[in-house]
């Protein structure tokens, strides 16, 4: 797998997400084993995928999968926050819910396809509309490594899910349905609308 550059809101929002949990002397200690980033200074730009692996990883193996996944749950609700309150134009949140389901999910898949750059890394990603549409990341960054028997992209989940309940309406979900830490070819989620 090719490295690549994963923007920095995976960090961010797992540390926020850990120090809740954790307190920070904890998190400072995971976040800086794993990643050699500090806590009192996170990273603003764009990283390198492999760090966000490694804090993924770092997560799983220090407190177990449960744990992890609700974390990693929380950081992506977290991202979506972000995304909505910083990089999402007010007027699309606005006129989103208001379209019919499947249009506003086209146009949700396609404006996170525009972006996968900040997210997916070196990962190869492959979106179909629908409802549910389906986003596949092939090559995830974020369970690269991991075995599980059950699906652990939950950071990717969280955003996914945040986003379709704040722009597709309060029935909006997201979950991840195939996972390549489970052997899987590929992470695999469905999102949709609900309505």
């Amino acid at each position: 797998m090719t490295s690549g550059r994963i923007g920095p809101n995976v960090l961010i929002q797992t540390a926020h997400a850990l120090s809740d949990r954790l307190g920070r002397d904890a998190t400072a200690r995971l976040l800086w084993q794993s990643t050699a980033h500090d806590l009192e200074h996170l990273p603003q730009d764009m990283v390198e995928e492999s760090k966000a692996t490694a804090l993924v990883r770092a997560v799983h193996d220090a407190y177990g999968v449960v744990f992890a996944r609700s974390v990693m749950q929380e950081s992506g609700r977290r991202t979506g926050d972000y995304l909505l309150a910083h990089r999402i134009p007010k007027p699309a949140q606005w006129l989103l819910p208001l379209l019919p389901s499947g249009m506003a999910l086209r146009v949700l898949l396609t404006a996170i396809g525009k972006h996968t750059w900040t997210f997916a890394g070196s990962a190869n990603v492959h979106l179909t509309p629908g409802d549910p549409a389906e986003i596949t990341l092939q090559n995830c960054p974020l369970c690269a490594g991991q075995h599980a028997s059950e699906p652990i992209c939950d950071f990717y989940a969280g955003t996914f899910g945040r986003l379709a309940q704040a722009l597709l309406g309060p029935k909006g979900w997201a979950e991840e349905v195939s996972c390549e830490a489970r052997g899987d070819s590929a992470c695999r989620f469905l999102m949709g609308s609900g309505r």
